[in-house]
């Protein structure tokens, strides 16, 4: 009682509910450290804590994607994917960038921003071409018979190694492949 409000007498009414003051042998593995972090002091909330601190550790390093790691594939696929997303929705802008620098009289930007954007299309479409070949490109009717356990009757490991699970199942999915646009050139040019 010291520790909340020194050695007045009538402290004890100010005393937070959640805290108990009377001795007990039941504790749950709470330690002298519980009264003064307001932590609870089970023991299951240890290996829960451990558990999800390794899966957000092992999801960080599966969002960076760092090279020669087991997550490096799926990144760099998933990259190449949201790189063709946006040549996709950009390629209205580009067409009136070329349109205003031709109007503007700067025939050679124009001409450059134009081969550019098609350097661009056709490295996308060689990108496609080595991800997504055309024998990987037909559905298999084994797809649908990874269970939710896992594969084999294996459950599915929990934490950071559920992480490294899911990250390995989604390298070895079937992935559609992303249609990239073709550049459509001015007549102006």
């Amino acid at each position: 009682m010291a520790f909340y409000e020194g050695l007045d007498e009538n402290a004890g009414a100010n005393i937070p509910d959640n805290i108990s003051l009377a001795p007990t042998d039941t504790t749950s593995g709470g330690t002298f450290m519980t009264r003064y972090t307001n932590q609870t002091g089970t023991v299951n909330t240890t290996t829960t804590r451990k558990t999800s601190k390794n899966k957000r550790r092992e999801e960080r390093k599966r969002a960076r994607g760092k090279k020669g790691t087991v997550y490096e594939e799926e990144y760099l696929t998933n990259s190449i994917e949201r790189l063709i997303e946006r040549l996709n929705s950009m390629q209205d802008e580009i067409q009136r960038l070329v349109e205003g620098l031709i109007r503007r009289g700067m025939r050679e930007r124009a001409d450059a921003v134009s081969n550019a954007a098609k350097e661009v299309v056709e490295g996308c479409k060689k990108a496609v071409g080595e991800l997504y070949p055309a024998a990987a490109l037909a559905p298999s009717a084994d797809d649908s018979a990874v269970a939710i356990h896992g594969v084999d009757g294996e459950l599915k490991p929990t934490g950071g190694d559920a992480t490294l699970w899911d990250s390995l199942q989604e390298v070895d999915k079937k992935r559609q492949a992303p249609i990239v646009k073709e550049f459509g050139k001015l007549s102006l040019l």
